[in-house]
């Protein structure tokens, strides 16, 4: 059981890892000055809830290869998995990427019911970069991602529009700040919150999860590039479940969750090809 589970939390840091990884002048340099290829390593700690809503919590630290692309189409970088499927002007529509941790019935408020497996989460998003000058930018992301779990089973989907602000403080240092919220279907909300008449007890009554506003969301990031191989990064994220349509299940034992990343990130080898416009 423990070695499934550190299976699936390094899947999860490569996850994090793909989503932020090291270069942050390579976010702030003409795109045509920027490798191909670059491959590197991340060192972090993070912490986070087994699941949202739970009140008992993962903490993990791993060394993660990352590897990130830049195509004329495909992109591979701090936004995760990207393929540009059209562009028009200041709009245009990608892939988004998401997962869901594990969780053992060990977890107390899920004692004696079925494990959760790791899901994974992939769906298109449209994005609209509403401004932007040489320090700051503002951007509205909409995603919907399907949700499947390791064993192939459809879980439903969400979708958890943003408003993402990033300012470029100087040539070293961004920060980003996002608020948003998160929409669940009937099959997710009730894969994570819904109590089945035969996994009831004294302290846990039936539930039956349904579509609708799950929770609310503010996320905050800082990186900081030491060189042009080195960078220092830091996450939060805090989630409010309270006005969410789940807040009322007996596995809601925190309606505010807080999650926090902490590492550094060392890119060891750049191609000397150069990436598309």
């Amino acid at each position: 059981m423990q070695k499934n589970l550190r299976h699936h939390i390094t899947c999860l840091a490569l996850t994090l890892v793909l989503m932020h990884p090291a270069s942050v002048y390579a976010d702030d340099l003409p795109e045509t000055a920027l490798p191909l290829w670059e491959v590197g390593i991340a060192v972090g700690i993070a912490s986070l809830p087994q699941y949202m809503g739970s009140d008992e919590r993962y903490l993990f630290g791993a060394p993660i290869p990352y590897v990130i692309y830049r195509g004329d189409r495909l992109k591979v970088d701090r936004s995760g998995i990207r393929r540009e499927l059209f562009g028009i002007n200041n709009l245009n529509l990608d892939l988004s990427l998401g997962f869901g941790l594990p969780v053992r019935n060990s977890n107390r408020a899920r004692a004696g019911m079925p494990d959760l497996k790791f899901s994974f989460q992939l769906g298109p998003r449209l994005n609209w970069s509403i401004y932007k000058d040489n320090q700051n930018s503002l951007k509205l992301r909409l995603p919907w991602r399907g949700v499947i779990n390791t064993s192939g089973n459809w879980l439903g989907w969400l979708s958890e529009p943003d408003l993402l602000l990033e300012h470029q403080a100087n040539d070293k240092l961004k920060v980003t700040l996002a608020a948003g919220l998160l929409y669940g279907s009937k099959g997710f909300n009730d894969t994570y919150y819904g109590v089945a008449p035969i996994y009831t007890t004294a302290s846990r009554p039936a539930y039956t999860a349904h579509a609708g506003l799950h929770s609310l969301s503010l996320t905050t990031s800082i990186r900081y590039q030491y060189s042009d191989s080195l960078s220092f990064f830091s996450a939060l994220r805090y989630r409010n479940l309270a006005a969410g349509v789940v807040a009322a299940s007996p596995l809601v034992k925190d309606n505010n969750y807080i999650s926090a990343a902490i590492g550094m990130a060392w890119s060891f080898w750049m191609s000397d090809a150069r990436g598309a416009d």
